[in-house]
């Protein structure tokens, strides 16, 4: 964080009230001296968040979420926790600019994105000139206008004789990251631009750099891929972004879904339609990366692939790996044309939108798609498709689409509730693995004497005077984790004349040797009263575990000595230290 000071972020925390902020993203209630909510971070049915104006910090007392207002805001937008600083700074009326913060929390790609970035302006300029004037007729002759164009940032790669590789040579980058970078290709000792004479559409990462180029040919060439895409790279890595995911990812968050689909021009089509929480696969396959970005949005998820074979078992495929991650998953499956682009084209954005209204839920496409290529007045057919369904069923949670699942069943197929009962019951004699709040999770017991270090640690995060009792009655802890905490503690009071929990949760926010456990101290603590008092307590009762141990381990070298004389000053050095716990 070199590039903003720890005073300025502490003057940026200090200024933000935390139940201001958080209460700009879910309601709060007053309740004592604290606030409570409905957590954002986990399905909460009733409120388990409690928000402290007097620490300024929030913990959920279900799944166990816990820090100070930059972590909320990092946590509930899904970015990084600079980003989360300059947002609450936003909020609070304070100048900080994002745009400086990103390029330079990017440090280490500066260059990469830099020539990304050129790459982009010379394709767009292209676009423009005289020489892209079929490329521009054959875009709107697509249905897309000027202002999709340029919101899209869709350009131009020309020929060899007016390339960025000339453009890019000419600034001195080297042609070896060009081509690493995926803008150049290199065979028999010639070097051509890899996108040449194709459209080009930019590629982003979730942070909304340039990452890549997809290249699509408009002048109908035989022989040659219709799309080619931007090869893996340092900064490209397909399988962990999603298509317009920087430009969606707020409008679904306030419209509660978003929508999926296979291509970035069916994103495209259906962005220029007004329908914006719309993000792309650019295929068919969907990796953990992409379930986790969708999963942190935390809305339901619309599948609408392609109205083929391939986009219907990509339907099945992904809506399990999504269902099985806890999103609330549905599905619609077009008909008549290929893909959305094409649907709406030939029936109108409003037969989309109605298809839209009224989402397959997911569990009810498995159950249209377990009949395909099924006669369910055939006896064997008919057995197959009931042990699918009952063993799909098995596999959910939801004791209500159970019961409703097995109903219909019944009746639909004249069958005998009782033994359909009783097969998924069969089914289900390995238990369900079903994901629990935290709050129902044992935790590891501690001892009396780590519950005391740790709540010294939690009196130290509050304030310099129980660092002092610390300093002067302990000054060390025999753990090497609890030893760094209180170093770093000591470290950040003395360094910044003070100290607060939400600051110091903000100091080792980078720290992650330690990270957890002061986030799991914090957690376990927020409702304990500091006094003076309490940190004597604990400090006695600590003193007098690790008194006992020095006894322990004195008795031990006792008796493997064989000298007399120090085996009397082993005595007396015990006898001492009984009567500091005695």
């Amino acid at each position: 964080m070199a590039f903003i000071s720890n005073e300025e972020i502490n003057n940026i925390r200090a200024t933000a009230d935390i139940v201001n902020i958080v209460s700009s993203y879910i309601p709060l209630t007053q309740k004592g001296k604290n606030y409570v909510g409905v957590c954002p971070f986990h399905e909460d049915h009733s409120p388990s968040m409690s928000v402290s104006s007097e620490k300024q910090i929030y913990k959920c007392f279900a799944c166990g979420a816990t820090g100070n207002v930059f972590t909320f805001v990092s946590e509930y937008e899904n970015v990084s926790f600079i980003e989360a600083v300059s947002m609450v700074a936003s909020k609070c009326g304070m100048e900080l600019s994002l745009d400086t913060i990103k390029s330079n929390s990017s440090n280490v790609f500066k260059e990469e994105y830099e020539i990304m970035e050129l790459a982009q302006k010379f394709f767009v300029n292209n676009l423009k000139t005289k020489a892209g004037e079929d490329a521009l007729k054959y875009l709107k002759d697509r249905g897309l206008d000027e202002e999709t164009i340029k919101e899209f940032g869709i350009g131009l790669s020309l020929d060899s004789t007016d390339s960025l590789l000339n453009l890019l040579t000419k600034k001195n980058y080297d042609l070896r990251d060009l081509t690493e970078l995926g803008l150049v290709n290199e065979v028999s000792n010639k070097t051509y631009d890899m996108f040449m004479r194709r459209i080009t559409f930019p590629l982003w990462d979730k942070d909304g750099h340039i990452v890549g180029f997809s290249g699509r040919i408009y002048r109908g060439e035989k022989d040659v891929s219709k799309y080619m895409n931007t090869k893996e790279t340092k900064i490209f890595k397909k399988g962990e972004t999603l298509y317009n995911y920087h430009n969606a990812k707020d409008v679904c968050k306030r419209q509660k879904e978003v929508l999926v689909v296979e291509g970035f021009m069916d994103a495209i089509r259906l962005s220029d339609c007004g329908i914006k929480n719309v993000m792309a696969l650019c295929g068919t396959a969907m990796t953990h990366d992409q379930v986790t970005l969708l999963k942190k949005l935390r809305c339901k998820v619309i599948l609408c692939f392609d109205n083929d074979n391939a986009g219907e078992l990509a339907t099945v495929s992904n809506g399990e790996e999504l269902v099985k991650n806890g999103v609330d998953t549905f599905v619609i499956r077009l008909s008549g044309e290929k893909d959305p682009d094409e649907y709406i084209l030939a029936n109108g954005v409003d037969a989309f939108i109605n298809n839209m209204k009224k989402p397959l839920s997911f569990f009810e496409f498995k159950l249209n798609y377990l009949k395909k290529d099924k006669d369910l007045n055939n006896v064997e057919d008919l057995t197959l498709y009931v042990n699918s369904v009952l063993k799909n069923l098995s596999e959910s949670d939801d004791p209500i689409l159970r019961e409703v699942t097995i109903s219909k069943l019944a009746e639909d197929y004249k069958l005998p509730i009782d033994v359909l009962k009783d097969k998924l019951n069969n089914l289900n004699s390995v238990p369900i693995k079903v994901e629990e709040p935290k709050v129902e999770v044992k935790a590891e017991k501690k001892d009396g004497y780590v519950i005391g270090v740790e709540k010294i640690l939690y009196f130290m995060m509050n304030d310099y005077e129980y660092i002092k009792q610390y300093q002067n009655r302990l000054g060390y802890f025999e753990s090497p984790l609890y030893r760094e905490i209180a170093n770093e503690i000591v470290y950040y009071s003395e360094s910044n004349g003070a100290i607060t929990i939400a600051d110091f949760i903000t100091y080792v926010n980078e720290k992650d040797s330690i990270k957890q456990k002061v986030m799991e101290i914090v957690n376990d603590s927020i409702n304990e009263v500091v006094t003076m008092e309490a940190m004597d307590d604990y400090i006695s009762a600590v003193l007098k575990v690790t008194t006992k141990n020095q006894i322990k381990n004195l008795k031990q070298l006792m008796k493997k000595e064989l000298d007399v004389d120090k085996k009397m000053k082993i005595a007396m050095q015990i006898a001492e230290l009984k009567k500091e716990v005695f």
